[in-house]
């Protein structure tokens, strides 16, 4: 019986956590107007996922640095996991073509942004 009530207790933290999350997420207005400009996205949830492209943006050596002076264009037809430097911040997976179009937006969200090509073998990242 206590186990049992040991992970309810667990679930409903984590359920907690979790709407907690999506609540500063929905306050963030720079977030919002973001996602809004995207349309079409899909905000990860799966941990092992969500660490994997964590690692490889975070991994310096192997990713494409770019000032944010630069000119950077996304491919079109590629999809992207869009890694903000704030990790409060939901991990995003959008068309290319999306984020070239919404590039201003999507950049406002935080200062260093990273882009993880969806089949992981590409990473480029935008200082501010």
């Amino acid at each position: 019986m206590n186990d049992i009530y040991k992970q309810k207790m667990e679930r409903l933290k984590e359920q907690a956590r979790i709407k907690a999350q999506r609540l500063r997420w929905m306050e963030n207005e720079l977030l919002q107007e973001c996602l809004s400009a995207l349309n079409t996205y899909v905000i990860v949830d799966d941990e092992n996922l969500m660490n994997k492209v964590f690692d490889i943006a975070s991994n310096k050596k192997d990713v494409e640095m770019h000032s944010h002076k630069d000119e950077v264009l996304l491919d079109d037809e590629q999809k992207y996991y869009i890694v903000w430097d704030e990790l409060s911040l939901p991990l995003v997976l959008c068309l290319g073509e999306r984020i070239n179009n919404c590039w201003d937006d999507v950049m406002a969200v935080s200062f260093d942004t990273y882009f993880v090509n969806e089949s992981m073998t590409e990473a480029i990242g935008v200082r501010n």
